[in-house]
């Protein structure tokens, strides 16, 4: 079983060579496209150790229950994945994926977030990375799970030492816990 990277090259910068296969997506493909062609090639390799993802996280300075703007970005609204981004709209998708991947890391900024009146909206993060493991069936990791960090062009996809937390999300319950760096391996 092999090791994969969907890169969305909107994040700048080279994904590390860690795996042996890496899909480089932008604006331009679907996000049904991906998913479909991760499964395919998962289905050609007999499956896959892990997937992973690196992109922008979307983030929004709302409240949604309250509607009003806060002022102070959160996350949690998806990812920038492909032309229509993976959110809670569309996450449904990666059902295509139970049973061909092992494990799921996500780099991505704040995905797993929800911020203040977000709960039970479109912006709940901590709800997305949980659909993500129930429907693709796959332990999902989030490696920025509530951090939004920032980086300068000279160095892009820097993960470096990560300085959030690291959740794990659970495909039976979608419930996320926190685990440490070493578990993610």
């Amino acid at each position: 079983m092999e090791r994969m990277t969907v890169h969305d090259k909107r994040l700048l910068g080279t994904p590390p060579p860690i795996v042996e296969n890496t899909y480089d997506v932008d604006a331009t493909v679907s996000i049904q496209h991906c998913v479909g062609w991760v499964a395919q090639h998962a289905r050609d390799v007999g499956g896959l150790r892990e997937l992973l993802i690196m992109c922008h996280g979307f983030e929004a300075d709302w409240n949604m229950a309250a509607s009003v703007c806060t002022g102070r970005p959160v996350g949690g609204f998806g990812l920038q994945l492909c032309r229509e981004g993976l959110s809670l709209n569309n996450v449904i998708l990666t059902r295509a994926w139970s049973g061909l991947i092992r494990r799921i890391t996500v780099y991505a900024c704040a995905p797993a977030d929800t911020g203040a009146g977000n709960a039970g909206t479109l912006g709940d993060g901590r709800r997305f990375m949980g659909e993500l493991a129930l429907w693709s069936g796959v332990f999902v990791n989030d490696a920025a799970a509530t951090e939004i960090y920032t980086y300068g062009p000279s160095s892009p996809i820097d993960f470096g030492g990560w300085e959030g937390p690291v959740l794990r999300f659970d495909p039976g319950t979608g419930a996320g816990a926190r685990c440490f760096p070493g578990a993610m391996r």
